[in-house]
């Protein structure tokens, strides 16, 4: 099977080998997440640092293609750090060799007025939490695919801010204004294909994490409650109930202690299956999702009686 890439951009997960990105956070945690999900991504160095100051320090020396940062952190925030970044464009600074440097957001912040507040510091791009893999990876194909022109004026130091921005939030949509169920041909392949790219970068992120723990297994459900509603806005039946099987099994599990990475994997799998299978192959789909609820219940079973 070809590697897929997110259909909004052309860049490919072989592109981003050479890629140094600088992961400032002060949760230990989410440092360890996000470095874990960008290299399962592709991405060829991943440095840290706990706040901005140290950041700061590194950009120096080390010199990123691309910045994540948490908004609050002790001694200098996501968005004091991104000010001090472009500032440098006008009074050159020695801790910061590039003030163009793409800048993204990693925050649980979505208000209007917190957006117009991140745009005027100059950040480029946002990834709202809770986050999923190709959340991360897609503002990174934004920001290398489709750069915006750096503006230095006198009320501004930062990429255009003409564009939109566009908030990477990946849980479910609940507005009112969320779209209605769609049949287009196109936009179903679209929304596989979007959704072989996170399935893929879900499971590349459980291996280089070694398997299954408790932060892989809440950004499963999530990933999985997505692709439920993915499918269901498409009416790509086999693929929703799938979706909603492993989130049955992971619920029925009780603990990422308890649910076994090769299950998942089952999972996945079925799932790529059927998203590949032909629609005059329905046969084909539903042998798939019959072997994937006889594991399901087999292993809900066995963990019930062993309870």
């Amino acid at each position: 099977m070809s590697r897929r890439t997110l259909p909004s951009a052309s860049l490919r997960p072989e592109d981003l080998s050479s890629l140094k990105v600088l992961v400032v956070d002060d949760n230990a945690n989410v440092q360890r997440l996000i470095g874990d999900v960008l290299r399962a991504g592709g991405v060829g160095r991943v440095e840290m640092a706990e706040d901005g100051l140290r950041a700061r320090q590194m950009l120096s020396r080390w010199h990123p293609d691309l910045i994540f940062t948490d908004w609050n952190m002790p001694l200098m925030g996501g968005l004091d750090l991104a000010r001090s970044i472009r500032r440098a464009a006008v009074h050159p600074d020695r801790f910061v060799p590039n003030p163009q440097v793409p800048v993204i957001v990693v925050t649980a912040r979505r208000s209007q007025q917190e957006v117009e507040e991140a745009r005027l510091a100059g950040v480029n791009e946002f990834v709202i939490k809770p986050f999923t893999p190709a959340a991360l990876l897609s503002r990174i194909q934004l920001v290398l695919t489709k750069p915006r022109p750096f503006i230095v004026s006198e009320a501004y130091i930062g990429p255009d801010r003409r564009r939109r921005v566009e908030l990477s939030y990946s849980g479910p949509l609940r507005r009112m204004s969320d779209p209605e169920e769609v049949v287009d041909e196109v936009e179903r392949s679209a929304t596989r294909d979007t959704i072989s790219v996170e399935l893929e970068a879900l499971r590349r992120l459980i291996q280089v994490r070694g398997g299954v723990d408790r932060e892989t297994l809440k950004m499963t459900y999530r990933v999985m409650q997505h692709t439920s509603f993915r499918a269901r806005q498409v009416r790509d039946e086999m693929v929703e109930q799938a979706s909603n099987l492993l989130m049955t099994y992971t619920d029925a599990m009780g603990g990422a202690d308890r649910c076994e990475a090769a299950v998942l994997d089952v999972h996945f799998n079925a799932i790529r299956t059927l998203l590949e299978t032909p629609p005059e192959d329905a046969h084909i789909a539903s042998k798939v999702l019959r072997h994937l609820e006889t594991v399901v219940q087999q292993r809900v079973s066995r963990a019930q009686k062993a309870a």
